[in-house]
């Protein structure tokens, strides 16, 4: 019965027609990285000319973001009118064997059947927990895109308490015959488990695919190459066999050129990407490689000029991002697990060395908050505990009661800590006396909550 929640979907998605398989779906699963490099996806195909829906999960601040269309919120009255097209199958779910949808069930849905009805060249679809059995996995299509993005323990009472299981669970989106994108890992032997038995092409990148040459608290430089074999099987993106590069080098091939019309040549050098952490050149080239793969499947030349463009100007709400008040600066992250919070961390110490913060944060329950505290507290002048309830998103979530945290730092001998409340005041009063830049983090649920109050 584990599976009640995905059958549900697949008949809810039966019951409009499949939209899901009436478009081209690049599909994003991962425990870290997957809702900067679906942002980048879509931008990156906005720039050749595309007309490109994105779906993310959870929303910030308009449940809108789960179904953009060229990264815009689609209009209220767009929604409205496609809402009100599939209500009447939601209410004839409430009498099937399945019952209702869920609240992420109808927000995948209904971005699956604007993006199908408004014809839009490609969907990028984020994964909401997992993969395997997400809401998002119904599409069939053998021409999906699958991009795992970098893994790591999260949610491990629902998807397993190794690496390996979680990676199995992630790479439960991988279709037959769908093309993957994976960086080189630890656990890429189980996506290339699952690639071998959904006869799945898997590119695999990795550092020499992307170096870093700046991070800087504008923005993050880096160069990027590849060449992308299409329907070839498993390869990395930089090797192949000795005996086809002496067949081609004979008939007149140039190496580090493409061999044929069935491969893309993708070198940029000097990427200066408006998303700031080194950790964002890693999404980019992900993002990058499926620019590459799609050039080459859909026969379109990629408009250098364009791209370079979009990427030097994207922005993403929660993810590094930094403002300013009182001039000093405001850091916003939405890092939410031990991953996460280490990628925050190791890049404020590059972006800002020597520099101490005053830390603004909160935890999901359930979260692993000792690991994430345990990267802050060496850089924290102080630490404000907030907390943050929500209503509107796909469950009702609480943060971590902050006694518990008061605990473990008195345990960790930790005294430079206070607990406020989460109404405009106690946020932002402290916020502007602080002498030390401040940081928010902790969890996407605490940035959306308190995220108007920012603004």
């Amino acid at each position: 019965m584990g599976d009640i929640g995905l059958r549900r979907a697949k008949y809810f998605m039966k019951l409009l027609k499949n939209p899901q398989n009436k478009i081209r779906v690049i599909h994003i699963a991962g425990t870290s990285g997957k809702g900067s490099t679906a942002h980048l996806i879509s931008h990156i195909l906005q720039s050749q000319g595309f007309s490109v829906g994105l779906s993310i999960s959870p929303h910030v601040f308009d449940i809108r973001e789960r179904m953009q269309i060229n990264n815009q919120l689609a209009n209220e009255k767009l929604v409205l009118k496609y809402f009100n097209q599939i209500l009447p199958i939601i209410l004839k779910m409430e009498k099937c064997k399945y019952g209702m949808p869920t609240f992420f069930e109808i927000n995948v849905a209904l971005a699956f059947f604007m993006f199908a009805k408004e014809k839009l060249g490609y969907a990028v679809m984020e994964t909401g927990l997992g993969g395997t059995l997400d809401a998002t996995n119904t599409v069939t299509s053998k021409n999906k895109i699958c991009i795992i993005t970098k893994l790591g323990l999260d949610h491990t009472q629902i998807l397993g308490n190794t690496i390996s299981k979680i990676a199995s669970e992630k790479a439960g989106i991988i279709g037959t015959r769908n093309s993957v994108i994976s960086h080189q890992s630890s656990v890429i032997n189980t996506i290339k488990t699952r690639c071998e038995k959904k006869n799945a092409e898997l590119n695999i990148l990795n550092k020499k695919n992307y170096s870093i040459i700046s991070s800087t608290a504008n923005e993050t430089v880096f160069n990027f190459h590849c060449v992308i074999p299409v329907k070839t099987g498993i390869r990395p993106l930089l090797k192949s066999s000795v005996s086809n590069i002496t067949k081609d080098i004979k008939s007149g091939w140039i190496p580090g050129q493409a061999r044929n019309d069935k491969e893309k040549k993708l070198s940029l050098k000097n990427i200066h990407l408006g998303l700031i952490g080194i950790h964002q050149a890693e999404n980019c080239s992900l993002a990058l490689a499926c620019l590459s793969i799609l050039s080459a499947r859909d026969k379109f030349d990629v408009n250098e000029k364009s791209l370079r463009n979009a990427l030097e100007n994207i922005t993403v709400t929660g993810r590094l991002e930094i403002r300013k008040i009182n001039d000093k600066a405001l850091i916003i992250d939405g890092a939410h697990n031990p991953q996460k919070m280490k990628a925050l961390t190791s890049n404020l110490a590059k972006i800002y060395p020597s520099q101490k913060f005053t830390f603004v944060v909160a935890f999901k329950k359930g979260k692993d908050f000792k690991v994430m505290l345990k990267y802050i507290i060496p850089l924290a002048d102080k630490i404000l505990l907030t907390q943050f309830s929500t209503s509107g998103m796909d469950n009702h979530w609480n943060s971590i009661d902050n006694q518990e945290i008061s605990a473990f730092f008195k345990s960790q001998k930790f005294k430079k800590f206070s607990i406020i409340g989460n109404k405009k005041s106690e946020i932002i009063k402290p916020i502007r006396a602080s002498k030390k830049p401040v940081v928010i983090t902790g969890s996407l649920y605490l940035i959306s909550s308190i995220h108007t109050y920012l603004e």
